[in-house]
C-alpha cells in the first residue's frame, strides 16, 4: 500500500516511477508477463549505462525472472534464465539457491525424479547442501515406493465361489 502510494506520489511530481519499480508493482499485482517484460527491458537499459558502478551486475535481475517463472510453473524458463545468470558471472551462491529451488518445486509437485536430477546436475555447485536434499527425497522416493509396494501386495483375489 505505501509503495503504491509512493509511486503514485512520483507520478504526480513529474518523475515516474523507474522500470525497476514499475516491475516491482507488477509483481505484487501477479501480473507475471508484464512484470518479466519490465525486468528485461530494466537489465538493457542498465547494461547501455556506460558508467554503472563496476560491482553492479544488470543480470542479477535474471534470477527474479526465474523465480517469477518458476512461481508461474514455467520450470524449463526458470531453468534458462538461471543458467543465462550463471553464465553472465551472477554470485554462485545465489544461482545455487535457485536450482535448489527448481528442486523443491518439483519435490512439492510430487516429481521427485525430476527433483533428484536437477540436484544430480547442478550438484557442483554446492555438494553439502545439494547431497542433504538429495538424501533427504531419495529417502522420501524409497518410502513411497515402499508403500507402493506393500498396498499393491495386498490385492483381494476372488475366491472360487465368487466371494
Amino acid at each position: 500500500m505505501l509503495v503504491g502510494l509512493c509511486l503514485l506520489c512520483a507520478g504526480c511530481f513529474g518523475h515516474e516511477p523507474s522500470l525497476l519499480q514499475q516491475a516491482e508493482e507488477l509483481t505484487r499485482q501477479d501480473r507475471i508477463d508484464d512484470a518479466i517484460n519490465l525486468y528485461q527491458e530494466h537489465i538493457q537499459t542498465r547494461l547501455a549505462v556506460k558508467d554503472r558502478p563496476e560491482w553492479e551486475n544488470p543480470y542479477f535481475y535474471l534470477l527474479i525472472i526465474g523465480d517469477l517463472n518458476l512461481r508461474s510453473g514455467r520450470v524449463e524458463q526458470a531453468l534458462l534464465a538461471f543458467n543465462h545468470a550463471e553464465t553472465e558471472g551472477v554470485d554462485r551462491g545465489l544461482v545455487s539457491d535457485r536450482y535448489r529451488s527448481v528442486a523443491s518445486w518439483h519435490e512439492r509437485s510430487g516429481q521427485l525424479d525430476l527433483a533428484i536430477s536437477i540436484l544430480i546436475k547442478y550438484r557442483d555447485r554446492d555438494q553439502l547442501l545439494f547431497d542433504s536434499m538429495l538424501d533427504r527425497i531419495a529417502r522420501e522416493k524409497v518410502k513411497r515406493e515402499d508403500l507402493a509396494g506393500a498396498t499393491g501386495a495386498i490385492t483381494l483375489q476372488p475366491t472360487p465361489n465368487g466371494t
